[in-house]
């Protein structure tokens, strides 16, 4: 293996008769049941060159138009016509097979180099995944064409680099490539995907969904294949507080970074700022770069131990950065060094920070063991930080990071557990999601790099990384960024992300000049709301670890059936009771369209009610977002989690059940997640069309609370019981229905 190139030639589309035979609204007749034809899909090849595979079910055909061979990725070729599984000219082998009602497994073995795949349909279809970055602001990929590595400097969001070999179409079938070996995707031809990977033997497979117009299913089925995210620590959600440089930016009294904590714990104190962790950017320990001696600097931190147990005394959990890099002159570089474990042809004294060949098992426990020093003094996660800056060769970046990310992983587990620390990195690979949760990367601090991050996030959840969080405000600051109305717009979407956190200090922080009181009520409003939401958000983490269906999701994941849904990258559901659309632009105002099939209540005022199928111009101040529920939502809200609210006197957890019925939707549930029992709780809700009374039943949630719902004629109560129970409540007046 060598560097990879990226060239392909551009081929043209052949026709795809859809797996979905048609879009139309939820109660379109798709004369689908289960039947002999419908439990597996079936498979027909064609023996005449090209050599290609249709995948059937449904009545419709995925066309994999082509297996592609040869001894570099630029000129592989179609394989031709074949005899019993063996090409024409004997270089290989293709088998295939129906995994289950779904899933169709292709392996392809050459003595060629390389081996890949073509796809072809409809030259107006979609596809969405493969990477984080928003290509062009895309929620889809058309018209790129792009290896299988990080992204790097870019517009927007630079370094926005979880990946995964993956892709799905809007016609309603996905392709898993199952491999970490160095690749190239390209959608540049309208209606044809294609990829090419460094390796002569391959399995991909063809995932269908299990039901007409079922997208969801088929991030299902890609994730039972590959793997679903670990359930993050209560902490894990946050708000999480974090500097750049906590060795500088001093205000008061504040004389090292121990302290400069300190003054953060104090000011969201007084404040009274919902926070859980906060986390240790580099630098922060001795030696070049601030890492690679595995300790903490004793001029800034001269109690480490005991500042981490203060943290921990007051309700925060710690992490601290880590990369795979060797910095000059530091323990890690010269044991390496000495060792032979540095990619050759990368000059330390150069470079900045080469990294470890991790496939070396010798270099892999060194790593290891001495890493392991921070879990023992009480860190709880890394920020996994690098890996795609040229510090190894390009074709190993996948297979690097992922050793890497599992080896932070045992560190810490072997110390803590399972789900008892928080790890995240910006650059992740298909199954490393079951090791690490993502942030993506280093956004703009400016209107772009806030619109680029929405759409990540929204991408991410689209590979199956949902636990998903951005740099509030962005990372990449000029001197006087973030601007405080574009701070406070990110601060409102981060209420609405499946992780909050939020970097301040080096001059930007939200109770130091040149910020207004305002912004601090801002971060006061958003990181408490996030806080109270987040017994909606775990439960929907656990689907997310059940099933690889996000938190954040794509608006056509809930209305597959609407085309709008297909384009929009600056609005999203949340869930699926709750959609969201940030104001995205120095403007108060923005159009909102509502996708169709039910109808949508302004969240915060509940005084509006939108059709779906409409558009809306909506005007709202930093001190809100655009949020809405959906007609028949169930939302678990509350303060089930204490983290720093040391300021409530025998502070005790309470869960509130908000219900928003209407008569257009006589039955709906949410299944909540009790995370001290690990079992997941119904609780459903039944509104008559005619009574108007509305019966709630549930499980045994574990905490006590209320019941709250919204209607016209008032706000209705009731007790709810940590055991289980029910309440009904009479003559309700839907604020859905007219």
């Amino acid at each position: 293996m060598g560097s990879f190139s990226l060239a392909f030639a551009a081929t043209a589309a052949l026709s795809l008769q859809q797996v979905v035979a048609g879009r139309g609204p939820p109660d379109a007749d798709w004369h689908w049941h289960k039947g002999p034809d419908s439990e597996k899909p079936s498979v027909s090849v064609a023996s005449t060159w090209p050599f290609a595979l249709d995948v059937c079910k449904f009545g419709g055909a995925v066309h994999n138009s082509a297996v592609l061979v040869g001894g570099t990725n630029n000129s592989a070729s179609p394989v031709a016509a074949f005899t019993s599984g063996q090409f024409a000219d004997t270089q290989g082998q293709v088998a295939w097979d129906s995994v289950n009602s779904q899933v169709v497994r292709v392996t392809v073995n050459t003595s060629s180099s390389f081996v890949g795949a073509r796809f072809s349909s409809d030259a107006a279809d979609r596809f969405y995944g493969v990477w984080e970055y928003p290509w062009d602001d895309q929620l889809d990929n058309a018209g790129i064409e792009f290896e299988l590595k990080g992204v790097g400097d870019s517009e927007g969001v630079n370094w926005a680099n979880a990946r995964a070999p993956f892709f799905f179409s809007n016609a309603g079938y996905g392709v898993y490539a199952d491999t970490l070996q160095m690749g190239s995707y390209n959608f540049s031809v309208p209606g044809t995907a294609e990829f090419i990977f460094n390796t002569s033997s391959l399995a991909y497979y063809v995932i269908l969904p299990d039901r007409p117009g079922d997208l969801k299913s088929i991030l299902s089925a890609y994730a039972e294949l590959s793997s679903t995210i670990e359930m993050p620590p209560d902490s894990g959600y946050g708000p999480t507080f974090w500097s750049d440089n906590f060795e500088e930016d001093f205000h008061g009294s504040v004389s090292n970074a121990q302290e400069n904590y300190y003054d953060v714990i104090n000011h969201l104190y007084y404040n009274q700022i919902r926070a859980t962790s906060m986390f240790a950017d580099r630098p922060y320990g001795t030696g070049n770069y601030s890492y690679g001696n595995f300790d903490f600097d004793p001029v800034y931190y001269p109690t480490p131990e005991n500042f981490i147990q203060n943290l921990s005394d007051w309700g925060f959990d710690f992490q601290v950065w880590v990369a795979n890099r060797a910095f000059l002159d530091t323990e890690l570089y010269n044991a390496s060094l000495a060792n032979g474990w540095l990619f050759p042809g990368i000059d330390g004294e150069v470079f900045r920070g080469p990294a470890l060949n991790l496939s070396i098992p010798e270099a892999y426990e060194y790593f290891k063991q001495h890493l392991s020093y921070f879990p023992s003094v009480g860190v709880k996660g890394y920020k996994i930080d690098r890996g795609e800056e040229g510090e190894m060769p390009v074709f190993e970046q996948n297979v690097q990071m992922g050793l890497f990310i599992q080896l932070c992983y045992e560190t810490m587990v072997e110390k803590w557990g399972e789900s008892n620390f928080f790890d995240f990195a910006r650059s992740v690979v298909d199954r490393s999601r079951s090791k690490t949760n993502v942030w993506n990367g280093d956004a703009h601090s400016n209107y772009t790099g806030f619109a680029y991050s929405v759409t990540s996030g929204i991408r991410s959840g689209l590979m199956g990384f949902s636990t998903w969080s951005s740099d509030t405000g962005g990372y990449i600051r000029e001197e006087e960024d973030p601007a405080e109305d574009l701070w406070a717009r990110w601060m409102w979407f981060s209420t609405f992300s499946p992780v909050y956190e939020i970097p301040i200090g080096t001059n930007h922080t939200p109770w130091y000049p040149p910020y207004t009181s305002d912004l601090v009520e801002v971060l006061k409003e958003s990181a408490n709301m996030h806080h109270d939401l987040f017994p909606y958000i775990k439960s929907y983490t656990y689907q997310a670890h059940k099933t690889g269906i996000p938190v954040m999701r794509a608006a056509f994941l809930e209305a597959p059936y609407d085309e709008k849904t297909f384009d929009m990258t600056d609005a999203y559901y949340f869930g699926s009771e709750l959609f969201v659309a940030p104001i995205i632009t120095a403007e108060n105002q923005r159009s909102v369209y509502f996708p169709e099939g039910t109808k949508h209540l302004e969240y915060f005022n509940k005084s509006f009610v939108f059709e779906g199928g409409s558009s809306a111009s909506v005007e709202m101040d930093v001190h809100y977002i655009p949020a809405y529920v959906r007609a028949g939502a169930i939302v678990p809200r509350g303060d089930i989690y204490q983290g720093n609210n040391k300021w409530t006197k025998d502070w005790k957890p309470e869960l509130t059940i908000e219900l928003y019925p209407s008569k257009e939707v006589p039955w709906s549930s949410f299944v909540y997640y009790n995370g001290d029992t690990k079992q997941e709780v119904p609780i459903t809700m039944k509104t008559s069309h005619y009574s108007g009374q509305v019966d709630v039943d549930y499980g045994p949630v574990g905490i006590g609370g209320k019941i709250v719902l919204f209607a016209k004629n008032g706000v209705h109560n009731a007790t709810l019981h940590a055991g289980g129970g029910s309440a009904s409540f009479n003559e309700v007046e839907s604020l859905f229905d007219d």
